[in-house]
């Protein structure tokens, strides 16, 4: 029992260590981060008019003009000192107000003219990030070591999909995108379960959920010939407008299938496990159970998620004297349907884990 307790003790030193290491290393990139980036900081404010702005709506805002002194903390000039004049509004909805002492980004237009480009924010972000990054490797070990190459390798082939698309001036994209999105769910299959009969299972529930629910989408949208869906609200106006959704619907099921399959697909194995003499008729009942867990939870927070982030655009057009049934139908709809699509993915893919899980999992138990 001592040596046990010895061994669990040099296993937590040993992921507390590489914990620490990643943590060194965020440090370094912030450090190497801000030796590119020409950084100053704000040492005095005078504020030098106040204008009163009126919209045709009778929104009410102010225009407040400020006057900067900035100190260089970065690049070669470091350490000198320049005026700067920065116009913000009252509302902050896309302007920003600078107090003494916020760091800045800047870029040297002539020896004695600075523009302001904005609020230094990458060093909060990065040291969230590496307080993350160690609560991973700390707790979960080697599981959040695998969660960070996952979504390491995943926004790697989703930059890779958008460079190429760009590339080829958004031809293709529906192509490129079903591409990125098999590339993501094998690698994430191969990285929680290796290779084994459970990245089977877990890949083939999600892609066939996937093309299902893409498959009876499409046919009802085409039925009703997009009616009350309103693509040219889709942000910044990117063309082509229903190519970008569904491509947009692509993704948002793919994240939203897979957390669900291989949740069921590892419960299932674990289950085996424990009781190696289950019956298939059993272990399908099992994973049906298991996913109807799952089922409420996981459509709250795509709701949760799509409403947090559709209130700012809900309010921006009803203090602009919008009505509400207008305001819906231009924030709401894109965002609600790709909402439900998913829920209905989610739904499908609990008896498709479960019947492959049954068949592929059970053959190899014998």
């Amino acid at each position: 029992m001592t040596q046990l307790k010895q061994l669990s003790k040099r296993r937590q030193g040993y992921w507390l260590m590489v914990a620490g290491f990643m943590m060194i290393g965020l440090v370094w990139g912030l450090f190497q981060l801000q030796s590119t980036t020409t950084i100053g900081v704000v040492e005095k404010v005078q504020v030098l008019q106040r204008q009163p702005i009126t919209s045709s709506y009778q929104n009410h805002d102010q225009q407040i003009t400020q006057r900067l002194q900035v100190r260089l903390v970065t690049g070669p000039k470091r350490g000198q000192r320049y005026q700067v004049r920065n116009r913000y509004m009252r509302s902050q909805a896309v302007t920003n107000r600078y107090f003494v002492g916020t760091p800045v980004v800047v870029q040297r237009a002539s020896a004695s003219t600075l523009i302001l480009l904005g609020p230094q924010r990458s060093a909060s972000l990065l040291v969230l990030l590496s307080v993350l990054l160690f609560v991973l490797v700390a707790v979960l070990r080697q599981s959040g070591l695998v969660i960070i190459i996952s979504a390491v390798l995943n926004s790697l082939w989703f930059v890779a999909a958008l460079l190429v698309m760009t590339h080829w001036q958004n031809q293709h994209m529906l192509l490129i995108t079903s591409g990125a999105a098999l590339l993501m769910t094998l690698g994430t299959g191969i990285l929680v379960f290796g290779l084994s009969r459970q990245t089977k299972v877990a890949l083939s529930a999600t892609l066939i959920s996937i093309l299902l629910t893409l498959g009876i989408s499409l046919v009802f949208l085409t039925l009703s010939h997009d009616q009350g869906l309103h693509y040219e609200t889709l942000a910044y106006g990117v063309q082509p407008y229903k190519t970008v959704f569904i491509a947009e619907t692509i993704l948002g099921l793919l994240g939203a299938v897979m957390d669900e399959t291989t949740d069921i697909t590892a419960s299932i194995e674990q289950l085996m496990q424990e009781k190696p003499d289950l019956k298939p008729r059993q272990l399908y009942q099992s994973g049906l159970q298991v996913g109807r867990e799952i089922v409420g939870p996981l459509v709250n927070i795509l709701f949760y998620l799509f409403l947090a982030e559709l209130m700012p655009l809900i309010i921006l057009y009803l203090r602009n004297g919008n009505t509400l049934q207008f305001t819906l139908s231009r924030t709401m709809t894109l965002g609600y349907t790709q909402t439900v699509i998913s829920a209905i993915g989610i739904v499908m893919a609990v008896p498709i884990t479960a019947i492959l899980a049954e068949k592929w999992l059970q053959g190899e138990s014998k």
